[in-house]
Formats: structure tokens, sequence, C-alpha cells
């Protein structure tokens, strides 16, 4: 790898602003080939007082920023399937729209939530009470709902957005309700069926947690994929493991990104095909 000179890097920083957008583009792309060389002297020029710098840099950042947490995907993604932790990876998810993410502070809110919901389930006994209960708690008291008056808004796919808002999307409500059900020891699983995000409660019944934890039969299941043009199939109503369950948060971002922000749509198109191109994604 060339070793770049403290003059020739300031010399590339000046030329992503040059008015001839081909040397621009060449000045951008050796930027990004020197990398870890140049990343000090890029942070510098966060505040260039010329425009076409600053926003210029911000990309080459970004890149390097989702490259670099695309290697992190890829290592969680080589994990066996049983072992991919469902936390670590929303996490990681979520880290691709916010950088600098303080996942301690979400862990330890999730904590909280679990050792207040526990006092509340004490005594509770087990099945249909317990998850009304759960349902009280999360949809009553914290207020935690589907965001229908602004569904296709990203941060309703990042789970610490969710978690800040109390408002989400079906999968990241699920994914909050399934975090607090395994630090509880609770036997609910997630349900991906198409069209809509689903629980299911040990075998017994389903949970619609875009709609305050509504309980549903497996007919009320049946019907809504039936009136909703998807056909029945009994796989539709099967667990989703958490590989499957990370794939389809990304591919909802990549969906929501690609129109306007394609760069991004591409990273985290990287990420997914990491979950689902590897040996042990079988």
């Amino acid at each position: 790898m060339k070793t770049w000179t403290d003059n020739e890097l300031r010399a590339l920083i000046v030329l992503l602003g040059d008015d001839d957008i081909k040397t621009a583009r060449i000045a951008r792309q050796t930027l990004l080939e020197a990398r870890q060389q140049a990343r000090p002297y890029l942070e510098a020029s966060r505040e260039a007082d010329d425009p076409h710098v600053r926003t210029r840099v911000y990309g080459i950042l970004e890149t390097l920023r989702l490259d670099e947490l695309g290697a992190r995907f890829q290592r969680f993604a080589s994990l066996p399937t049983p072992w991919l932790d469902l936390e670590d990876g929303a996490m990681l998810v979520a880290e691709s729209g916010y950088p600098g993410l303080d996942r301690g502070h979400y862990h330890r809110q999730l904590d909280e939530m679990a050792e207040d919901l526990a006092g509340r389930l004490g005594g509770v006994p087990k099945g249909r009470d317990v998850i009304v209960a759960m349902n009280n708690y999360l949809f009553g008291e914290l207020g935690f709902r589907g965001n229908e008056e602004n569904y296709y808004d990203p941060d309703n796919c990042y789970v610490n957005r969710v978690l800040d808002r109390r408002l989400g999307m079906p999968i990241q409500l699920a994914t909050v309700y399934l975090l607090l059900a395994r630090r509880l020891r609770l036997p609910v699983t997630g349900i991906g069926m198409p069209g809509h995000f689903l629980l299911q409660y040990n075998d017994a019944f389903f949970i619609d947690p875009f709609h305050g934890g509504q309980i549903l039969s497996r007919a009320d299941c049946v019907q809504f994929l039936v009136t909703n043009g998807f056909g029945y199939h009994p796989s539709y109503l099967s667990p989703t493991p958490t590989r499957f369950m990370l794939v389809r948060m990304l591919t909802i971002l990549i969906q929501l990104y690609s129109p306007n922000d394609p760069e991004r749509a591409e990273s985290l198109s990287q990420y997914r095909d990491a979950l689902t191109s590897l040996p042990t994604a079988l």
C-alpha cells in the first residue's frame, strides 16, 4: 500500500472541491483507497470553507464507517445460526443509521424494563394472563405503538429509535417484545408471515405488537393471509430464526433508502448478503 505524505493528502482533499467532476471523483477514490492514512485529514476537513469539500468529505467518511461496520457485520453473520444473538444483530443494524450508538444505554434500558415488568408479572398465572399483563405494561403504561401515521420513516426500523420514541414497524416492535420476553424466559417467538410480523406464545396463540399486542388465533392469521392475497401455507406461521429476522429488517431499510440514498442501500445490501450467502445461513 502506498504511503501518502501530508501534503499529498491535503492536496487530494482540496481537489474534492474541483469544478471538474472527473478530477473530484479521482480524488475521492484515491482518498478511499488511502483509508486510515487519510482519515485524520478528512476529519479535520469536516468544516472546510468550500461547501463541496465539506459534502464530499462527509460522504467519504460515511463510506469508510459503513465499510468498517460491514466488516463487523460479516464476522457476526459468519456465526452459526443458533449462535446469532438478536440483540447484537439489531444493534448492528441500528449502528448503520446511528454512528456512535451507545449500546450500553439501550441494554440497560431493556434490563430495567424487564426488571420492572418482572415485578408486575409476579404471581400472574402463565399463558394468556402473562401476555395481557405484558401488553398492559408495554402498550398501555409505556405507550409503545405502531407508527401508522408515518409508517415508512426509517426510524421505525432502528431498535434504538423505537426505544427512544416508542414508535415502530411491526418487526422492530416485535424485537423489543422478544428481547424483554427472553430476559424473562417467556416462550415467545417471532413469526415472519408475509405482509406482517407477529409473535407467538408457546404454540398457543399469536400476538400483534403493531396493534397494541392484540391476541390472535391461528384462524385470525390465516384469514389475514388469505384476505391480503398471500394464500396460506403452514410455513407462513412457523417461527422465524434470528438470521432471517435480521434479513427482513435490512430488506425493509434497503427498500426505504434505495430511492434517495442508494449508497446506503448498497451498504445495507452487503450486510444482508453476508447473512444469506454463508454456508452457516443454510
